[in-house]
């Protein structure tokens, strides 16, 4: 990891604004004193995400994330913490000092920005020097217009070209292989790419961060996508975005394909965006909540697409995002579709053929059953009931019965009945779940950041509550380690806590939470910062607190350290008087 100065996080972190940044993110309200919004890390449709001013901290009350602004930066980025530090930096204008950034074997993101941009001008350089790739580019509809505005290349078919190239430019083989451009076996390096289009994947900053190549002629796989990378998601990115976020404000487009999303905005649907070569994820939907109000999905046409559609429906109305599905006919894709019919034929789609969610999922039901027998009609009734049962509002339960009851040949009454029992049924599996979830919880197998808080729990607690004081108030901790208090590391109980206890002693008054950020994994910054929330959420948390809190921490510490017989012994002549 990075190295940088204590002084320069805190200045970080000082002009830094937790309200300010996290606003690019969440729409927060105020509520009190704080700041509520959606969770951008899990799906919700009632804000449990809190932005506590008083403290520059966020926490969620619904999945436990929480941190510092820093810590928000690194999930909702997916950063490591000293990148996370640099991206705010660049923000809010502190530099950091050159010397103090590299350890041995770190690549900045700055130099895999550059390589990849590099790789990205060699292939747009090939794809201008090869007759056979721009043919074939040609045949795909690309026009030289498009491949400029979308930076289309060719990775040639040596198996040397980029990684020679790009080692000429003085990047190591290192570089390359972290930048998934190049592998290495036996033999050396070797390019990952060859004989593809290339299509370069650009962060809503303007940085080229992967590729997607696309086989020229025969061969498998037909398309291979850069694997994750320190500056690339997958399940976090979208292809185009950086040209579609400029014209998306009422509604996207969402396509399978990069040849469907260069048509599109090559007919002049510029708010066209596609998955980077998987299925589409939870991360990738409320990013696109961000951006917009409505999502169009344009999958292909066949059984694969149209599964992909049902799935994408689902993702996207659990963070919110109102859903319809573009039905391509006589066309196996939208870029086929516009190549046979043109644009206006699909703006046409778009404003009139498009269908539902519930529609969609009415038709799918009632294709894949044979309704004409009662044991078809049985089987359709059964999944649609499940899926009306599973929506939020009653109104749109009301709205949605009715229309399958009359789809389907039955009673309105009936389909009631079956979705009043289903959301009794769902609510008591409700409920047994978040009993079952809150005995997990205390258990070690569970808790992975302090997994001995289960067999010390009164220890654990104290601990908590002293290290939860402590970072609202840290100028508290010199006289917690001196004086009559002198609380020590070694009372701690729990390995966890003593860590954070001893990185506290260390900065003494001066600590905050994001000195240690790069220390402690997003999941060790929650556990921190949710005994900091508990905290703020009583009144007393003055000294005698304090003091009352080391003081439970040595009984139950040295509780803890007896043999069982010792521990019954001592209640014993406790009970006795």
């Amino acid at each position: 990891m990075a190295l940088i100065p204590g002084n320069v996080i805190e200045e970080i972190k000082f002009r830094s604004d937790i309200v300010r940044i996290v606003s690019e993110y969440v729409d927060l309200k105020r509520a009190g004193r704080n700041m509520t919004g959606l969770c951008p890390f899990h799906s919700e449709k009632t804000p449990s995400f809190t932005v506590f001013t008083g403290t520059s901290s966020f926490y969620c009350f619904g999945c436990g994330a929480a941190g510092d602004v820093i810590s928000f930066i690194m999930r909702i980025e997916n950063l490591e913490y000293a990148d996370a530090v640099r991206h705010l930096a660049s923000k809010c204008g502190v530099d950091i000092p050159d010397g103090e950034r590299d350890t041995p074997g770190y690549i900045p993101r700055e130099r895999l920005f550059a390589l990849n941009r590099d790789a990205a001008r060699f292939f747009a350089a090939e794809l201008r020097k090869s007759p056979a790739a721009k043919q074939y580019a040609a045949g795909r509809g690309l026009s030289p217009a498009l491949i400029t505005h979308f930076g289309i290349g060719y990775a040639p078919p040596d198996w040397h070209a980029l990684t020679n190239a790009m080692k000429a430019k003085g990047y190591s083989d290192a570089e390359l292989v972290k930048a998934f451009l190049s592998s290495k076996n036996d033999r050396g390096s070797f390019d990952m790419f060859r004989n593809r289009l290339m299509f370069p994947i650009i962060d809503r900053a303007g940085n080229v961060i992967a590729f997607g190549g696309r086989i020229i002629g025969d061969g498998t796989p037909k398309y291979m996508n850069t694997s994750d990378t320190p500056v690339f998601s997958k399940s976090r990115h979208l292809f185009a975005l950086n040209f579609a976020r400029l014209h998306c404000a009422e509604e996207m487009i969402l396509c399978e394909g990069y040849m469907d999303v260069v048509s599109l905005h090559g007919a002049g649907f510029e708010n066209a965006v596609a998955t980077c070569g998987t299925a589409m994820t939870e991360d990738q939907a409320r990013l696109m909540k961000r951006y917009t109000k409505r999502v169009l999905i344009s999958y292909d046409a066949d059984e694969a697409g149209q599964r992909a559609a049902e799935k994408a429906f689902a993702l996207l109305g659990n963070v919110g995002l109102e859903a319809s599905l573009i039905k391509v006919r006589d066309a196996k894709d939208p870029d086929e579709y516009i190549k046979k019919f043109g644009a206006a034929a699909f703006g046409d789609l778009i404003k009139n053929r498009s269908v539902s969610r519930f529609d969609f999922k009415l038709s799918s039901v009632s294709a894949k059953y044979d309704l004409t027998s009662a044991d078809g009609q049985v089987a359709a009734l059964r999944e649609m009931t499940e899926y009306i049962a599973g929506l939020p509002g009653a109104a749109e339960r009301d709205v949605y019965m009715r229309q399958t009851a009359a789809r389907m040949n039955v009673s309105l009454t009936s389909i009631r009945n079956d979705v009043s029992r289903l959301i009794r049924r769902k609510g008591d599996a409700g409920k047994k779940e978040l009993n079952e979830n809150t005995v997990r919880s205390a258990s070690v197998v569970r808790d992975r950041i302090n997994p001995q808080r289960i067999g010390n729990l009164a220890a654990a607690t104290a601990e908590e509550a002293i290290l939860g004081i402590l970072t609202i108030y840290p100028e508290n901790i010199p006289a917690v380690t001196s004086g009559e208090l002198k609380l020590r590391p070694e009372d701690f109980v729990t390995d966890f806590n003593r860590r954070i206890f001893r990185e506290m002693v260390k900065y003494g008054s001066d600590f905050d939470i994001g000195l240690i950020g790069g220390d402690l994994t997003p999941d060790e910054m929650s556990r921190l910062v949710s005994y900091s929330v508990a905290r703020q959420q009583l009144t007393a948390n003055g000294p005698d607190v304090l003091k009352e809190c080391i003081g439970r921490l040595r009984a139950a510490g040295s509780e803890s350290a007896m043999s069982v017989e010792e521990i019954i012994e001592k209640k014993r002549r406790e009970e006795n008087g």
